[in-house]
C-alpha cells in the first residue's frame, strides 16, 4: 500500500510539474519561489507594504507591524505604544523613505516617522472635522522630489508642514464635510504616484484618477463614465499606480490593467481573456513593479503575472500545493523589484522572493514502477553521442541510455557471448570513439555497443587483448590507438590496424603507478594520465616516458595527489581537478595556478569539468556545482537547494551533447540543464556595519566608527550584505588594517566577523561583499578605536587612591600640627610685646590712617598698584608700610589689597544699579586685572565662586 501511495504522489508531483512549467514559460524557464513567514520572524503573514531604503535594507509592513530584513536576519522595529498598544492598530499600509532617510509608516491610526539610526519615533495624528477614524486610515504615502511629503486617507489628502511639524489638509481637494460638491469615493484615497513632471497621481475608491498640478493648484480626472468609452478606465476603483522606468504610467485597477497614453490622454487595457492563451490571469490586478529589462510584475488576487512589453504577453505564476518552490498565495498584496535585480512579493501567506537569473535543472532519478524513469541513481559514468542520447554506467546495473528528446531512459542488455556478465554490471567510465562508437570500462572489460542488435558486445577480441581485471579509462589517440587502463596492470595500447599491444608500465615508461584513473589526449598531441593517488603523467609527443607531476608542498606544484579529471578548454588550456582545489598548468613555466575555496569555490574537492560555448567552465565538486567565468575571474555556486541532484558529484559522471545542454551526476540521480541560460550576475553590492558587542550583548551602528574595550573578547561584528538575489549565497571577507594583505572568507551563510583581542590604538577593518555569484563590490572601512579598560587594573587604582589619601591626610595633619605650634608662639610673643613694647598703640594709629585712606582714595582699584606706589601716596617710606602690614594687621599686601577688592566687588553686586554689569566688568573695575585671578581670589576669601555668590544673593 505504502509502495502505491508513493506511486501516486510522484505522479501527481510531475503532473503539477508539467503545470507549473507551463505558467513558468513566461520567462523562458521556471521560477523558484522563497519564502519569509512568522517561522523566521516575520511580525505577520499577512504584508501589505515593502520598501527598499537608500542603504538597500528592505522594509516589511504586515498586519501586525514592521520588519527591517538585511539578507539574513528580520528585525522587529515598535510602533509608539501610544496610540499602538493593541496588535490590531498596527497594521502597516503604506510605507516610504524621506530625503532625510527617515522612515515613514502609515497606519489605521495615523502616521509614524522612524529614525533608522536611533530607532526614535514620532507619531503625528491627523486632523480632521469630520469622519476621524476615516481621516486617520493612511493608505498611501507619497514624496516628491522637493522632499514634501504627501499622504492618501481614506478622507482626504494631507502634506506635511516642516515649520509646523504636523500635517495639514490639502485646501485644493475635497476633505471635509463642506466639500459637499465631490462624491465620497474620491476623498477616499488608495494610491499616491509623482510622475516625471511633478504631478501628483491620485487613485481613489470608486471615483477614478485625480491627477494634481500642485503648482498651479489644478486638477484633471479621469473616470469610467456609466456607458464607458473606449479609452477610458474599466473601473473607478485604483489599486495600484505605478511609473516605471522608462516614465510610462500604469495604473492597476479592480477590472484590469491600464497603461496612460500621454499623446491622446486615455488609456491602453489589459484585460483577462479566456479566448486568448497569454492573457492577464485576473481582472482584479492589486500591484505593480518593473525589473530592470523594463517588464512588469504584476499582482493580481489570483496569481503573479509577469509582462513582455515588447510582446505584449502575459505568463502567470500560481500556487500549487504540491509543489515547494510555488508561490505561496495567489492573493497577491505589493510587489518591488529591489536594485540588485530580485523580486519581492507581499502577499496573504508571507513573502515571497525570486532571483531572475537562476539556473533550471531538471532531475532524474529512478521512480518505483517506471520502466522508462533512470533505472538507478547511483551513477558512475557518462558519455554524450551525436544522436541526442547520453550514456550512463552505475555500479549495479550496467548501461543505460537517456534519449534527451523523449527523456526516456532504457536499460542496455549484454549480448549473448559477453562473459563475467556479473562483473560487467559494474561500469567505471564511458567513452565516444573517433567512428562514434559508444566503448564501456568495466570490471569485466571493455564493452562496445552494437546498434544493430542493440546489445554490449566485448571489445576487442579476447584473442587480441583479455582483460583479468577491471577497466578504469579508455582513450583513442589521434593516430586511432586505443589505450586501456587495466587494474594494476597499466594502461594497454592497441593499434587496431595491426593488432599489435603495448603495455605502458612502471618500469618501461616510469608510470607513477599501475593504476591509471583518467587518460585525455591534448591537442599538440600530449597524452596526460592520472594514477591513483599519485598526481598526474604527461606523455610528451613521439616520446616514450612520462614525466611525473606531484604535490610537494611547492608553490607551483599540483595542489593534490588525488585527480579527479583532466580537461583542456577551447583555448588549449590544461586545468587538473584534485581533492585540493582546481590547477591550471602553465607550460611555460611547467607548474600550476591553484584555485581554491578562497577563489570562489564552493568546495575544494572538484571532480568533473565541463566547458560551454561561452568558454565557461562548469564543475562538479564535493559541495555543489560551480560555474567558472574565466574572463572575469568569477564563481556562480549552485547546491541541492537549487534542484541538483546533491551536492557530490562523481567523477566521470559529466558531458555535454552537440546542443550544448550539459549533464551533471552522482549517487542522487542525473541534471541536465542548459548553460547557455545562464547569465552571471554583475551586480557589485555594498555592506552595512548593523551591530556589534561582546557575548549575548550588542550595539547598532549608525556609522563606520566604533569604540571597543582591549580587554573584549569574543567580540563579534555583524555585517549585511545589500544583495537580494538568493541572498543566502553572499559571502564576506574581511581583513584588520591595510598593512595586511591576507583576505579572510567567512564560511557561506555567516554574517558575524569574530574579532580578536586588540591593544589599545585605532584600527581600520576592511570588508567586502560579493553577490550570489560571486562578484566582489568595493571594500568598506570601519575604524576601530580600541581603549583601555580601567577595569582591569582596579586593584591598582584602588591602591594608588589609598596611598593618595593616606598621603594627603598626613600632610594635613603635619601643616595643621605646625600652625598651632606657630599660633601659640605667636601669642606667647604678642604678651611678651605687651608687657615690654610700649609701641602697640603706635600701630593702632598706623592701621587707622591706613584704612581711612583705603576707604577714601580706594587705591585698590588701581589693577597695577605696588607697595612702593601705596608707600608713597601714604607718604610713608616702603618699609614702614611693610611693617605695618606685617606687625601690626599680620597680613601680606597682596591679601591686604585684594581684600578690599573683594569687599568692593561684594557691595556692588548688592546694588541692583549694577546688575545690567558683567562680573567681569565689575571686578576689572574693583581692581582685578583677569578673570581667572578674579575668581581664584574671589573664591580663596569667600569660599564661593563669583556666580555661586550671585546665586545666593538672589536666592
Amino acid at each position: 500500500m505504502k509502495i502505491i501511495m508513493g506511486m501516486i504522489k510522484q505522479i501527481l508531483i510531475i503532473f503539477f510539474l508539467l503545470i507549473f512549467s507551463v505558467s513558468g514559460y513566461a520567462i523562458g524557464k521556471e521560477v523558484h519561489f522563497k519564502k519569509i513567514d512568522t517561522s523566521e520572524g516575520l511580525n505577520s503573514n499577512v504584508v501589505y507594504s515593502l520598501l527598499q531604503d537608500s542603504k538597500g535594507f528592505l522594509w516589511f509592513g504586515t498586519k501586525e507591524g514592521l520588519n527591517r530584513y538585511d539578507g539574513s536576519k528580520l528585525i522587529n522595529y515598535d510602533l509608539p505604544t501610544v496610540p499602538f498598544a493593541k496588535v490590531a492598530d498596527k497594521r502597516v499600509n503604506a510605507l516610504a523613505e524621506g530625503l532625510d532617510g527617515k522612515i515613514w509608516i502609515g497606519t489605521q491610526l495615523g502616521i509614524v516617522s522612524l529614525n533608522p539610526n536611533n530607532r526614535r519615533t514620532v507619531y503625528y495624528e491627523l486632523p480632521y472635522e469630520v469622519k476621524k477614524a476615516q481621516s486617520r486610515y493612511v493608505n498611501a504615502i507619497a514624496i516628491s522630489e522637493l522632499g514634501e511629503i504627501w499622504i492618501g486617507t481614506r478622507n482626504g489628502l494631507y502634506r506635511f508642514n516642516k515649520l509646523k511639524n504636523q500635517f495639514e489638509q490639502y485646501e485644493y481637494f475635497p476633505f471635509n464635510s463642506k466639500s459637499v460638491s465631490y462624491s465620497k469615493g474620491e476623498r477616499l484615497i488608495n494610491e499616491l504616484c509623482f510622475d516625471k513632471d511633478g504631478k501628483l497621481w491620485i487613485g481613489t475608491a470608486g471615483s477614478g484618477i485625480c491627477l494634481l498640478d500642485i503648482v498651479h493648484n489644478k486638477k484633471q480626472f479621469f473616470k469610467r463614465s456609466a456607458k464607458r468609452k473606449e479609452g477610458e478606465l474599466t473601473s473607478n476603483f485604483i489599486e495600484d499606480l505605478f511609473q516605471d522606468r522608462n516614465g510610462k504610467m500604469w495604473v492597476a485597477t479592480v477590472n484590469g490593467l491600464h497603461l496612460f497614453d500621454t499623446l491622446n490622454e486615455s488609456f491602453i487595457v489589459y484585460r483577462h481573456s479566456n479566448e486568448k492563451a497569454n492573457s492577464l490571469s485576473d481582472n482584479y490586478v492589486t500591484a505593480i513593479s518593473d525589473d530592470r529589462k523594463g517588464n512588469l510584475w504584476i499582482g493580481t488576487k489570483n496569481g503573479l503575472n509577469y509582462f513582455d512589453v515588447s510582446k505584449g504577453i502575459f505568463h502567470y505564476f500560481k500556487h500549487h500545493p504540491m509543489i515547494e518552490k510555488s508561490i505561496s498565495s495567489n492573493n497577491i498584496l505589493v510587489v518591488l523589484s529591489e536594485k540588485s535585480g530580485s523580486v519581492w512579493l507581499g502577499s496573504m501567506q508571507g513573502i515571497n522572493h525570486f532571483s531572475q537569473n537562476n539556473l533550471n535543472f531538471n532531475l532524474y532519478q529512478n521512480i518505483p514502477g517506471n520502466t522508462e524513469s533512470l533505472i538507478d541513481n547511483t551513477l558512475r559514468a557518462a558519455v554524450a553521442d551525436s544522436k541526442e542520447n547520453v550514456w550512463l554506467g552505475n555500479v549495479r546495473h550496467g548501461v543505460s541510455r537517456f534519449n534527451v528528446v523523449k527523456e526516456e531512459f532504457t536499460t542496455i542488455p549484454l549480448g549473448e557471448n559477453v562473459k563475467a556478465r556479473k562483473r560487467h554490471k559494474v561500469v567505471r567510465t564511458a567513452y565516444l570513439d573517433q567512428e562514434g562508437q559508444v566503448l564501456f570500462g568495466t570490471d569485466g572489460g571493455v564493452l562496445k555497443y552494437n546498434a544493430k542488435k542493440k546489445t554490449l558486445e566485448s571489445f576487442p577480441d579476447e584473442k587480441i587483448l583479455k582483460f583479468r581485471k577491471g577497466v578504469f579509462e579508455i582513450l583513442q589517440d589521434k593516430k586511432g590507438n586505443y589505450w586501456f587502463s587495466e587494474l594494476d596492470k597499466g594502461i594497454w595500447k592497441w593499434n587496431p590496424k595491426n593488432n599489435e599491444v603495448e603495455l605502458l608500465n612502471k618500469e618501461k615508461n616510469k608510470l607513477s603507478n599501475l593504476n591509471v584513473k583518467l587518460m585525455t589526449q591534448v591537442k599538440n598531441g600530449d597524452v596526460w594520465i592520472a594514477c591513483h593517488m599519485r598526481g598526474v603523467c604527461r606523455l610528451k609527443k613521439g616520446e616514450s616516458t612520462f614525466t611525473s607531476y606531484r604535490d610537494s608542498k611547492k608553490e607551483g606544484s599540483l595542489s593534490g595527489n588525488r585527480v579527479y579529471s583532466i580537461f583542456q578548454d577551447s583555448k588549449d588550456r590544461v586545468w587538473i581537478a584534485t581533492d585540493r582545489g582546481l590547477n591550471l598548468y602553465n607550460s611555460k613555466s611547467d607548474s600550476f595556478l591553484l584555485l581554491n575555496e578562497n577563489n570562489g569555490l564552493p568546495g575544494s574537492v572538484v571532480l568533473s569539468i565541463q566547458e560551454d560555448k561561452l568558454g565557461r567552465l562548469w564543475l562538479g565538486t564535493n559541495k555543489g556545482l560551480s560555474c567558472f567565468d574565466i574572463e572575469k575571474n568569477q564563481f556562480a555556486n549552485f547546491f541541492k537547494e537549487d534542484g541538483l541532484q546533491g551536492d557530490i558529484f562523481e567523477y566521470k559522471v559529466a558531458c555535454t551533447n552537440k546542443q550544448g545542454l550539459m549533464f551533471f551526476g552522482g549517487n542522487n540521480g542525473l541534471n541536465s540543464f542548459n548553460p547557455s541560460e545562464f547569465v552571471m550576475n554583475t551586480y557589485q553590492p555594498k555592506i552595512r556595519f548593523t551591530s556589534y558587542g561582546v557575548a549575548k550583548n550588542s550595539d547598532e551602528i549608525s556609522g563606520n566608527k566604533i569604540k571597543i574595550l582591549h580587554t573584549d573578547e569574543d567580540f563579534k561584528l555583524r555585517v549585511a550584505v545589500m544583495s537580494f538575489c538568493e541572498p543566502e549565497k553572499n559571502r564576506i571577507k574581511y581583513r584588520m588594517t591595510s598593512a595586511d594583505s591576507a583576505w579572510t572568507i567567512l564560511p557561506l551563510g555567516l554574517h558575524e566577523i569574530s574579532i580578536d583581542k586588540q591593544l589599545v590604538g585605532e584600527y581600520q577593518l576592511e570588508v567586502m561583499a560579493s553577490n550570489n555569484h560571486m562578484r566582489w563590490g568595493e571594500p568598506s572601512v570601519l575604524e576601530i578605536v580600541v581603549k583601555r579598560d580601567w577595569k582591569e587594573y582596579f586593584w591598582v587604582i584602588y591602591l594608588f587612591i589609598i596611598l593618595i589619601l593616606s598621603t594627603v591626610f598626613a600632610i594635613v595633619y603635619l601643616k595643621g600640627k605646625k600652625k598651632k605650634s606657630l599660633k601659640t608662639q605667636k601669642s606667647k610673643g604678642s604678651s611678651k610685646r605687651i608687657i615690654t613694647n610700649h609701641k602697640s598703640k603706635k600701630w593702632e594709629n598706623y592701621i587707622l590712617l591706613l584704612n581711612e585712606f583705603m576707604a577714601k582714595e580706594s587705591p585698590y582699584r588701581d589693577k597695577r598698584l605696588t607697595k612702593a606706589q601705596l608707600a608713597t601716596q601714604m607718604e610713608w617710606s616702603e618699609l614702614q608700610l611693610s611693617n605695618v602690614l606685617r606687625e601690626g594687621l599680620q597680613t601680606s599686601f597682596n591679601d591686604f589689597i585684594n581684600t578690599y577688592r573683594v569687599n568692593e566687588v561684594k557691595k556692588r553686586l548688592k546694588d541692583p544699579q549694577n546688575k545690567d554689569y558683567t562680573l567681569l566688568a565689575i571686578a576689572e573695575d574693583c581692581g582685578f586685572n583677569s578673570k581667572t585671578s578674579f575668581y581664584r581670589i574671589f573664591k580663596k576669601f569667600t569660599d564661593l565662586t563669583p556666580s555661586e555668590y550671585l546665586e545666593q544673593q538672589e536666592g
